[in-house]
């Protein structure tokens, strides 16, 4: 798939591409809500296995679309949250939220209009993973800090 097909306004059938903001709310609190009811060890398996997965999507994205840099760096990125996700959840619950907003971040690398030579990724994906990001890492703190995790 090339780069403009990537970043074309043709959002197809996809209901997250169609509505990237409303869908990326509705995933954020999906992902959320479990927290409110799972004991706090459950939580915090939860929510470092999460990480991982939501960084695991760029290095997917780096297989279909990128080059071998593009992987390289994306398998590397994938496995840095990956590991914040289990030192959070073995010594630093904080570090989990902190982990989500550091996804954030690199959600917005992606949109490039610093000219990072990053992957390319669907142009809709990008406000779409920082909502869901945004809204679990504020979650979570809200949530651990009332259930005396932090």
């Amino acid at each position: 798939m090339s780069t403009e097909t990537l970043h074309s306004h043709d959002h197809g059938t996809s209901p997250f591409a169609r509505r990237p903001i409303l869908t990326g709310i509705a995933v954020g609190i999906g992902s959320l809500l479990p927290h409110a009811f799972l004991p706090a060890q459950a939580s915090l398996g939860f929510a470092a296995v999460l990480i991982a997965l939501i960084a695991g999507i760029y290095f997917g994205f780096a297989v279909v679309n990128g080059s071998p840099r593009d992987q390289f760096v994306e398998f590397n990125m994938s496995g840095a949250f990956a590991i914040a996700g289990l030192l959070g959840l073995l010594y630093w619950p904080v570090l989990l939220p902190l982990a989500y907003f550091g996804h954030a971040g690199w959600d917005l690398a992606h949109h490039n209009r610093w000219r990072l030579p990053l992957v390319a990724i669907p142009q809709w994906y990008v406000p779409w993973c920082v909502i869901i990001d945004v809204i679990v890492g504020t979650g979570l703190l809200i949530i651990w800090r009332g259930d005396g995790l932090l």
